[in-house]
Protein backbone atom coordinates (compact mmCIF):
# COMPACT_ATOMS: atom_id res chain seq x y z
CA UNK A 1 0.00 0.00 0.00
CA UNK A 2 3.15 2.28 0.78
CA UNK A 3 4.32 1.73 -2.85
CA UNK A 4 1.30 3.31 -3.96
CA UNK A 5 1.07 6.10 -1.91
CA UNK A 6 -1.13 5.21 0.61
CA UNK A 7 -0.04 6.36 4.47
CA UNK A 8 -0.18 2.37 5.72
CA UNK A 9 0.45 1.07 9.29
CA UNK A 10 0.74 -2.43 10.21
CA UNK A 11 -2.85 -2.82 13.16
CA UNK A 12 0.03 -4.52 15.65
CA UNK A 13 2.18 -1.60 15.96
CA UNK A 14 -0.91 0.97 16.59
CA UNK A 15 -4.00 -0.97 17.56
CA UNK A 16 -4.66 -2.85 20.81
CA UNK A 17 -5.28 -6.68 20.32
CA UNK A 18 -8.09 -8.03 19.21
CA UNK A 19 -9.50 -11.03 21.90
CA UNK A 20 -12.20 -12.56 19.60
CA UNK A 21 -13.16 -14.65 22.35
CA UNK A 22 -13.69 -11.49 24.84
CA UNK A 23 -16.53 -9.52 24.26
CA UNK A 24 -16.32 -6.26 23.49
CA UNK A 25 -17.17 -3.42 25.82
CA UNK A 26 -18.71 -0.25 24.93
CA UNK A 27 -15.47 1.31 27.16
CA UNK A 28 -13.10 -0.77 24.35
CA UNK A 29 -14.88 0.01 21.77
CA UNK A 30 -14.74 3.55 22.52
CA UNK A 31 -10.97 3.47 23.00
CA UNK A 32 -10.46 1.88 19.98
CA UNK A 33 -12.55 4.72 18.08
CA UNK A 34 -10.58 7.00 19.55
CA UNK A 35 -7.32 6.05 19.04
CA UNK A 36 -8.08 5.61 15.31
CA UNK A 37 -9.32 8.83 15.16
CA UNK A 38 -6.32 10.56 16.80
CA UNK A 39 -4.13 8.98 14.36
CA UNK A 40 -5.64 9.82 11.49
CA UNK A 41 -6.52 6.90 10.26
CA UNK A 42 -9.68 6.71 7.91
CA UNK A 43 -10.07 3.64 6.60
CA UNK A 44 -9.28 -0.24 7.94
CA UNK A 45 -8.23 -3.46 6.09
CA UNK A 46 -8.58 -6.58 8.41
CA UNK A 47 -7.25 -9.58 7.19
CA UNK A 48 -7.98 -12.81 9.20
CA UNK A 49 -7.29 -16.65 8.73
CA UNK A 50 -10.52 -18.62 8.56
CA UNK A 51 -9.17 -21.89 8.58
CA UNK A 52 -6.20 -23.55 8.08
CA UNK A 53 -5.58 -27.25 7.17
CA UNK A 54 -2.49 -29.46 6.22
CA UNK A 55 -2.09 -32.11 4.22
CA UNK A 56 0.76 -34.92 4.60
CA UNK A 57 1.99 -36.34 1.12
CA UNK A 58 4.15 -39.45 0.74
CA UNK A 59 5.94 -40.29 -2.13
CA UNK A 60 8.07 -43.49 -2.89
CA UNK A 61 10.54 -44.06 -5.39
CA UNK A 62 11.50 -47.22 -6.27
CA UNK A 63 11.87 -50.28 -8.57
CA UNK A 64 10.32 -53.11 -9.95
CA UNK A 65 11.83 -56.52 -10.12
CA UNK A 66 11.09 -59.53 -11.05
CA UNK A 67 12.05 -62.77 -13.76
CA UNK A 68 12.74 -62.81 -17.05
CA UNK A 69 10.41 -64.10 -19.64
CA UNK A 70 11.89 -66.59 -20.87
CA UNK A 71 13.83 -67.93 -18.05
CA UNK A 72 10.52 -68.03 -15.40
CA UNK A 73 7.77 -66.52 -17.34
CA UNK A 74 4.94 -69.33 -18.50
CA UNK A 75 4.78 -69.71 -22.33
CA UNK A 76 1.57 -68.04 -22.44
CA UNK A 77 3.12 -64.88 -22.03
CA UNK A 78 4.39 -65.16 -25.65
CA UNK A 79 0.72 -64.29 -27.41
CA UNK A 80 -1.68 -62.07 -26.19
CA UNK A 81 -4.25 -64.31 -26.98
CA UNK A 82 -2.31 -66.99 -24.93
CA UNK A 83 -1.80 -64.54 -22.38
CA UNK A 84 -5.90 -63.28 -22.02
CA UNK A 85 -6.77 -66.98 -22.07
CA UNK A 86 -4.56 -68.60 -19.09
CA UNK A 87 -6.37 -68.69 -16.10
CA UNK A 88 -3.45 -67.94 -13.79
CA UNK A 89 -2.36 -64.66 -16.13
CA UNK A 90 -3.94 -62.23 -13.51
CA UNK A 91 -4.15 -61.82 -9.44
CA UNK A 92 -1.96 -63.19 -6.55
CA UNK A 93 -0.29 -65.13 -9.79
CA UNK A 94 2.02 -62.80 -9.87
CA UNK A 95 3.65 -62.37 -6.30
CA UNK A 96 6.10 -65.05 -6.79
CA UNK A 97 7.36 -63.26 -9.56
CA UNK A 98 9.02 -60.49 -7.96
CA UNK A 99 7.81 -56.58 -6.51
CA UNK A 100 7.81 -53.35 -6.27
CA UNK A 101 11.53 -52.34 -4.35
CA UNK A 102 11.48 -48.74 -2.43
CA UNK A 103 14.37 -46.91 -2.59
CA UNK A 104 13.29 -43.92 -0.86
CA UNK A 105 10.58 -41.95 0.54
CA UNK A 106 9.76 -37.92 1.07
CA UNK A 107 6.89 -36.47 2.95
CA UNK A 108 5.59 -33.20 2.56
CA UNK A 109 3.35 -31.28 4.60
CA UNK A 110 1.54 -28.43 2.91
CA UNK A 111 -0.36 -25.93 4.95
CA UNK A 112 -3.64 -24.54 2.77
CA UNK A 113 -5.03 -20.99 4.48
CA UNK A 114 -8.71 -19.95 3.69
CA UNK A 115 -8.38 -16.05 4.29
CA UNK A 116 -10.83 -13.12 5.07
CA UNK A 117 -10.26 -10.03 4.46
CA UNK A 118 -12.24 -6.81 5.20
CA UNK A 119 -12.23 -3.23 4.16
CA UNK A 120 -13.96 -0.32 5.78
CA UNK A 121 -13.80 3.46 5.20
CA UNK A 122 -13.91 5.16 8.20
CA UNK A 123 -15.07 8.76 6.58
CA UNK A 124 -18.21 7.64 5.77
CA UNK A 125 -21.47 7.14 8.30
CA UNK A 126 -21.88 3.69 10.83
CA UNK A 127 -23.50 1.10 8.33
CA UNK A 128 -22.16 2.59 5.38
CA UNK A 129 -18.34 1.76 5.98
CA UNK A 130 -17.68 -1.54 4.45
CA UNK A 131 -16.23 -1.83 1.07
CA UNK A 132 -14.76 -5.17 -0.12
CA UNK A 133 -14.98 -8.39 1.36
CA UNK A 134 -12.36 -10.73 -0.25
CA UNK A 135 -11.99 -14.38 0.91
CA UNK A 136 -9.40 -16.37 -0.84
CA UNK A 137 -7.16 -19.30 -0.55
CA UNK A 138 -3.60 -19.07 0.18
CA UNK A 139 -2.16 -23.17 -0.39
CA UNK A 140 1.35 -21.82 -0.96
CA UNK A 141 2.32 -19.52 1.91
CA UNK A 142 5.69 -19.48 0.53
CA UNK A 143 4.29 -17.37 -2.47
CA UNK A 144 1.94 -14.73 -0.08
CA UNK A 145 4.01 -11.90 -1.52
CA UNK A 146 2.53 -12.11 -4.86
CA UNK A 147 -0.84 -12.69 -3.74
CA UNK A 148 -0.52 -9.86 -1.63
CA UNK A 149 0.39 -7.24 -4.47
CA UNK A 150 -2.86 -8.78 -6.22
CA UNK A 151 -4.84 -8.60 -3.18
CA UNK A 152 -3.65 -4.77 -2.43
CA UNK A 153 -4.59 -4.03 -5.57
CA UNK A 154 -8.19 -4.72 -5.75
CA UNK A 155 -8.62 -3.28 -2.38
CA UNK A 156 -7.04 0.24 -3.30
CA UNK A 157 -9.79 0.31 -6.06
CA UNK A 158 -12.58 -0.34 -3.69
CA UNK A 159 -11.49 2.04 -1.07
CA UNK A 160 -10.72 4.43 -4.03
CA UNK A 161 -14.55 3.65 -5.22
CA UNK A 162 -16.09 4.34 -2.22
CA UNK A 163 -14.51 8.34 -1.23
CA UNK A 164 -16.10 9.38 -4.71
Amino acid sequence: MRKRGINATESYSKAPKIHPAREMSQERLDLIKSLMKSEGFTAVVLTVIKDKQETVRTTSNGIYVGASYGAYYPGYYGGFYNYYNHPYAYGSYYDTFGGFISTSNSTQVNTNYVLETVAYNLEQSDGEQLVAVVTSSLNDPNDAHKTADQYVELLIKALEASNK
